[in-house]
């Protein structure tokens, strides 16, 4: 019994410094785990001078390689305080003599152990246990402030990364209500500022930063801090436009904005009531002159505030403003077109009620030739005309012209003639 003791202790410590297996025996009512079709060899060299440098996500391995031609590779283990030993990798080639570790959590404790192994499935005893632990996690970085009321954008700064192993930091976002999203990532350690120009007008933002180190480690969220943009300027509600005016439209608006911060105004105009508005003009005022060639032309108005940033109120919440330009009449009616002793007779009525003059248009075959005469500036409706002659036929026509100068539409065409003697 005395001779078995010390070969069970022996037995069971080899066993676990040597690593878990695929299967588990028990010896002497212990459960040891197995090397399969491995087995110890005491007389086996042992891995001397293991030793371990660490980083935050890594633990580099190097030992002293044993020159016998019976070994084959090393079994590298790895433990820790929760779930014991694990074999983590064989290496099959006996000249290496160092190992990565890698994508381990900062700031935890881990053990290694090193055995040697043969090609006949013998093992050697593990090596002399070194801790090595992970370095700690990131400083987490300190926001210092996000700004408020830049046009368009909100600047947010922060204090330099005390940490040189930072390669990047990240720049997350919270607006009311929602969840956080990364909205960029700055590689760079000595960059201290972030611009974020895809922000709503007074819209608060809430941001936050992480850093991020050569071997991806992030740390832990800052602290947080709110900004937001510019408002954008009032919008302008109060517009009015005229429908009275010859070829051109008056537009008037008022404006509730702080005159000191508006540059100036943008005018949109469209030929329908909802939609195609482009750029009629600018002003530096609040009235508009849009001018036309033609008569009888109807535009839809918008007006929006641009202030000294450049920044346009909103076009969309601004009712179009009708305005119009005179149009034609619809043109006098001819009540009477008779012919009485070698003389034509016609009388008209204007029914629009807006001609100041007409113009009476007399048309005729002047036997090689067609003659058109127009009487210009007439201001009666009734007219006499002794210039005829037998057997021609005379076609007239009457058109009204108002204050403007705008003529009708003309009348409908009457045709009389004189019989000849």
């Amino acid at each position: 019994m005395k001779k078995f003791t010390p070969i069970l202790l022996l037995t069971i410590s080899l066993l676990i410094f040597s690593g878990c297996g695929s299967k588990n025996y028990n010896v002497g009512g212990l459960k040891m785990p197995s090397f399969s079709e491995k087995r110890l060899d005491p007389n086996l060299k042992t891995v001397k001078e293991l030793k371990v440098k660490t980083s935050m996500s890594k633990v580099a391995l190097e030992w002293q390689p044993i020159k016998d031609k019976h070994i084959a590779g090393y079994r590298i283990f790895r433990g820790d305080n929760q779930n014991g030993y694990k074999l983590i990798k064989t290496i099959k080639d006996r000249y290496q003599s160092h190992f990565v570790d890698k994508n381990l959590n900062p700031g935890i404790k881990y053990i290694y152990k090193v055995s040697a192994y043969t090609d006949d499935g013998r093992v050697s005893n593990v090596s002399t246990a070194r801790t090595a632990r992970t370095e700690n996690k990131l400083t987490t970085p300190i926001l210092i402030k996000a700004s408020k009321g830049y046009p368009n954008r909100v600047k947010i700064i922060w204090r330099l990364h005390p940490d040189k192993i930072t390669r990047a930091y990240i720049v997350e976002r919270k607006a009311k209500g929602a969840d956080w999203e990364k909205v960029s990532t700055l590689s760079d350690r000595l960059t201290v500022e972030y611009i974020d120009k895809d922000v709503k007008p007074a819209q608060i933002y809430s941001y936050r930063i992480r850093a991020k180190s050569y071997e991806n480690i992030i740390s832990k969220p800052s602290n947080e801090v709110q900004g937001y943009s510019k408002k954008l300027p009032n919008t302008i509600t109060w517009v009015k436009a005229t429908d009275n005016r010859a070829r051109l439209i008056n537009v008037i608006w008022k404006d509730t904005n702080n005159p000191k911060n508006i540059s100036g105004y943008n005018i949109y105009s469209s030929p329908l009531k909802n939609s195609m508005f482009s750029l009629a003009g600018t002003s530096k005022t609040t009235k508009f002159t849009d001018k036309f060639n033609s008569d009888g032309n109807k535009r839809y108005y918008k007006i929006t505030a641009v202030d000294k940033d450049g920044l346009e109120s909103l076009k969309s919440e601004t009712a179009a403003t009708l305005g119009a330009t005179v149009g034609a009449s619809r043109g006098p009616v001819i009540e009477l077109a008779t012919v009485r002793e070698n003389t034509i007779y016609l009388k008209w009525n204007d029914p629009d009620k807006k001609a100041r003059k007409f113009t009476i248009v007399k048309k005729y075959w002047d036997g090689w030739r067609s003659k058109k005469v127009k009487i210009i500036d007439f201001k009666s409706t009734k007219f006499t005309d002794k210039k005829i002659k037998p057997d021609t036929k005379y076609t007239y026509y009457i058109i009204s012209i108002d204050k403007h100068g705008i003529e009708s539409m003309p009348s409908k065409e009457v045709i009389l003639s004189i019989n000849p003697k």
